[in-house]
């Protein structure tokens, strides 16, 4: 299954030339392994698009000084002390590392040479070492097999216990999928584990490569099923009189259609393909899955009948079939199957239009915690979509309706609705058919399947401070920290076109409040930052002690400890390869997390 916080952000597409194409913020990027991080990625900005371009003297860390400087950031006294609120350009439209005072100089080499860190960072990734795990754990029982055969002088396996063997397999890739063994997995290494020290919860927040569970028990699965036909083909030819008697014949046809049909959605399933065909892969995973269990029960009823009706002493059909680890594992794996659709509701929503390519839909059916996500339809058979949730924020008291003023303009400070009221809300920004669908003609009812699902950004609340990454509509996940835990120290850099007419005043009034020193990055205006060198360059800040002193808030004057993307699968490999290559812990989610 595709990750929670991916689904809605699309492959990227070429940066137009003009502000009335795609509105969509996504980063494109080149292979992870490129040599050059900036690649000219800070393009300067057309003069037509904007007026009244900023100077470094007006920038928010300079007032009278150059504010390029790699090392330090003006004199807080040359600032106006009485103002209460710092007044700045709300997105600028130069470079953001000389805006926001960044380093802009080349970033230090990556670890080791190119082998090393493809072995370290791209194939042996946390994801790719769990499905090896996966898979050598059932080389090892084959293994087992063979030497108990040598030494005990007897076959090595039979086709029952290939059969139980492909079904176990099976179990393990849906019992961690299923979203309360997801959640509880979070919550353990997620949450609880925030009390360790720092090496452990680094370690403990790649839990959301989970899903080297899934696809390591699915391929073992499908080359255990092929031992079985193998074995299931010898043992009825060894034993066959006469003509295939109609059992077997269908025990044949069940078995065959399904290696045929697991083939199939293997490949669909390869990362390449499931980006190209992602419809289809949905639909062959979900269909064609079906279709293979109902097969398998078939199957299984059919070999219990054969086995019954051959048997010396004769033994009941019963007795045979509970005396079968393999349907035991079958009848949890349908129900683990049937699990989440069993909680399928119409849910009442309320719409809230933020611009015309963006909408942000209201629940009150239940409240959620940060860093989840929750799935959505308006055809539940054709297709779903997970989208990050924001809780609704706290009512805010009459000190602070009356005192909080926007880091943008001075003005009374602009709040997500609903403040106080119980449920959450989705943001949905155009990103395709059904999306563009969504905005048009918001809803007001909606499925949702299952219940909502931790996702990589509940690793965000382990790390404090935290640098977090949002491009686009993938800021939309990364709210729900800043509304469910106001005072998390947190950095924040966020990358998108036209972010106050896509996304609206609140949004933007929500991210200064939580860090005042945001970097927020109109592409529009700068074209595509190289997201690798501003994080690298905020982390290396917070390191080294340097912060802009009037805006950084005081919590947050301490070291980073790590980097939390949420983005199009294609930036958030980028960026967490080009930090982690250079030391720094990064974290993103996969195409399958």
């Amino acid at each position: 299954m595709a990750s929670p916080y991916s689904q809605e952000l699309k492959p990227a597409e070429p940066t137009p030339a003009h502000p009335a194409q795609s509105e969509v913020a996504v980063e494109e990027v080149d292979d992870c392994e490129s040599e050059d991080e900036s690649d000219d990625s800070i393009r300067q900005s057309n003069p037509d698009l904007e007026s009244g371009g900023t100077t470094v003297a007006n920038t928010p860390y300079a007032a009278g000084s150059h504010a390029s400087s790699s090392t330090g950031f003006s004199d807080s006294k040359k600032h106006n002390e009485k103002s209460a609120v710092r007044v700045r350009q709300l997105v600028p439209d130069i470079d953001p590392l000389v805006y926001h005072g960044l380093d802009a100089s080349p970033l230090p080499p990556k670890k080791g040479n190119r082998l090393y860190r493809y072995l370290r960072w791209n194939f042996g990734s946390v994801y790719r070492r769990i499905f090896c795990l996966a898979f050598l754990g059932n080389a090892a029982a084959v293994l087992w097999f063979i030497i108990r055969s040598g030494i005990e002088n007897r076959p090595i396996l039979n086709y029952q216990q290939a059969a139980t063997a492909v079904t176990a397999n099976l179990l393990m890739a849906l019992v961690v999928r299923n979203e309360h063994v997801v959640n509880g997995m979070f919550w353990v290494f997620g949450t609880w584990a925030k009390v360790l020290p720092l090496w452990t919860r680094t370690l403990s927040a790649k839990i959301y490569s989970y899903g080297g569970l899934h696809s390591g028990g699915a391929v073992a699965a499908t080359f255990w099923y092929v031992i079985y036909l193998v074995l299931l083909t010898i043992d009825f030819r060894s034993h066959q009189e006469g003509p295939l008697d109609a059992i077997r014949g269908y025990i044949y046809l069940f078995s065959y259609s399904i290696i045929a049909m697991l083939v199939v959605m293997l490949i669909f399933a390869h990362p390449r393909i499931r980006v190209l065909m992602h419809n289809s892969f949905e639909n062959t995973h979900r269909f064609m899955g079906w279709t293979v269990i109902g097969l398998f029960w078939a199957q299984i009823m059919l070999e219990t009948a054969d086995s019954s009706n051959r048997s010396s002493p004769h033994h009941s059909f019963g007795h045979f079939l509970v005396r079968n680890a393999a349907w035991w594992m079958l009848l949890f794996t349908t129900l683990l199957i049937a699990y989440p659709w069993s909680r399928m509701r119409l849910r009442n929503v309320e719409a809230e239009v933020l611009s015309p390519h963006c909408v942000k839909l209201n629940f009150e059916y239940r409240d959620v915690y940060f860093g989840q996500a929750v799935r959505l339809t308006d055809a539940p058979l054709k297709e779903t979509h997970a989208f990050g949730v924001i809780p609704h924020p706290l009512a805010p008291t009459a000190a602070e309706l009356a005192d909080e003023k926007s880091a943008i303009d001075g003005q009374p400070l602009q709040r997500l609705s609903h403040g106080g009221d119980k449920g959450f809300s989705v943001i949905v920004s155009h990103a395709g058919d059904w999306t563009r669908k969504i905005i048009d003609r918001p809803p007001k009812q909606i499925y949702t399947r299952g219940t909502p699902q931790f996702g990589v950004m509940r690793c965000a609340g382990l790390f404090s401070p935290v640098i977090v990454i949002g491009t686009g509509s993938g800021i939309a996940p990364c709210l729900s920290l800043f509304t469910q835990r106001p005072d998390h120290p947190v950095r924040i850099i966020w990358s998108t076109p036209n972010p106050l007419q896509t996304f609206g005043r609140s949004l933007l009034d929500l991210i200064y409040k939580t860090d005042p020193a945001a970097v927020v990055i109109d592409t529009r205006k700068t074209g595509r930052p190289d997201l690798v060198k501003v994080a690298y360059r905020m982390w290396e800040q917070s390191r080294n002690g340097v912060f802009p002193e009037e805006l950084v808030r005081p919590e947050a004057r301490k070291p980073c400890e790590a980097v939390v993307i949420i983005s199009n699968q294609k930036v958030t490999e980028k960026v967490v390869y080009g930090l982690e290559s250079r030391g720094v812990p990064a974290y993103g989610a996969l195409f399958d997390s």
